[in-house]
């Protein structure tokens, strides 16, 4: 299913100086993954060319486990440790945030 036109749900940041700016962020093990609060809501973020894109959850997710050429290992344990909750918990809040946006 495709995004609609004028669909501002998503971040989009042209430079690392400005996705990393107003908070820190996290590296998943040195990959192109990065974890970011988004609006007090916890968001994940794949940067391509320097541009740091965010990304659906679900997309966050299944890239982690399934990538054979990223070293994603350990990567639930550094989104609970940034986070400071749990995947249930965060899975929950941004499930929470969508039915409101909706």
């Amino acid at each position: 299913m495709s995004r609609k036109t004028g669909d501002l749900n998503f971040q989009h940041y042209y430079s690392y100086q400005a996705f990393s700016s107003d908070m820190p962020v996290h590296q998943i093990n040195n990959t192109n993954l990065y974890l970011k609060y988004e609006k007090k809501i916890p968001a994940f973020f794949i940067n391509a060319e320097n541009v740091f894109t965010q990304i659906k959850p679900e997309c966050f997710l299944t890239t982690c486990e399934k990538s054979t050429t990223m070293d994603t290992s350990n990567y639930q344990k550094q989104v609970e440790d940034y986070f400071g909750k749990t995947m249930e918990e965060i899975k929950c809040l941004i499930l929470k945030n969508e039915d409101q946006k909706n």
